[in-house]
C-alpha cells in the first residue's frame, strides 16, 4: 500500500494504492457494500496521521470523540478479489464542531471511478456534548487550519 498526502488550497487529501483483500468480498464475488464504509474510515485516518495527528492519540486519547453524523456512498463500478484501485480522502470541511471528507474510488487501469463517498463528523465529549474544538482545543484547531491553509 502506497501513501502520498496531497495539500492543494483549502483541503487536504491523501491518495492510498491498495488491493481488494477476498475477505471483503460477498458471496457474488464482489466488495461487500458496508465494507466500503470501513475504507473510508481507513482513508481518514492514514489522513490525519500523514499531517501530524494520529487519530488515537489526537482525538480518542484527549477525551475527543468523532462521531460520524452522516455517510453516503454511491456505488458505479464493482471491485473483486485482487483488484488494485486508489482510495482519495479529502478533508473537506472544518468547523468549530464537524468535519467533513469526500472519498473517490478508482480503478488505476482506466482512471474510471468505482465508488464516492462522504462523511460529516461531529466532535463530542466523552459525555456526548458537542465540542467546540477552536475554544477548547485552540493548539489542535490551530495545527488542522494551519495544514488546510497550505
Amino acid at each position: 500500500m502506497k501513501n502520498e498526502m496531497v495539500e492543494t488550497g483549502k483541503s487536504i487529501s491523501n491518495e492510498q494504492e491498495m488491493e481488494v483483500r477476498w475477505g471483503d468480498c460477498d458471496a457474488a464475488g464482489i466488495v461487500y457494500h458496508a465494507r466500503y464504509f470501513d475504507l473510508f474510515t481507513d482513508g481518514r485516518v492514514a489522513l490525519l496521521r500523514q499531517i501530524g495527528l494520529p487519530y488515537q492519540q489526537t482525538f480518542h486519547e484527549q477525551g475527543i470523540v468523532v462521531v460520524a453524523v452522516e455517510a453516503t456512498c454511491r456505488y458505479r463500478s464493482s471491485l473483486k478479489p485482487e483488484d488494485k484501485y486508489i482510495l482519495t480522502t479529502k478533508l473537506t470541511h472544518l468547523g468549530r464542531t464537524r468535519m467533513n471528507f469526500e472519498y473517490v474510488i478508482t480503478k488505476p487501469e482506466t482512471h474510471a471511478v468505482a465508488v464516492e463517498g462522504r462523511t460529516m463528523h461531529a466532535f463530542v465529549d466523552n459525555q456526548g456534548k458537542p465540542f467546540d474544538l477552536k475554544k477548547r482545543r485552540p493548539d489542535l484547531w490551530e495545527k488542522l487550519e494551519e495544514r488546510i491553509r497550505q
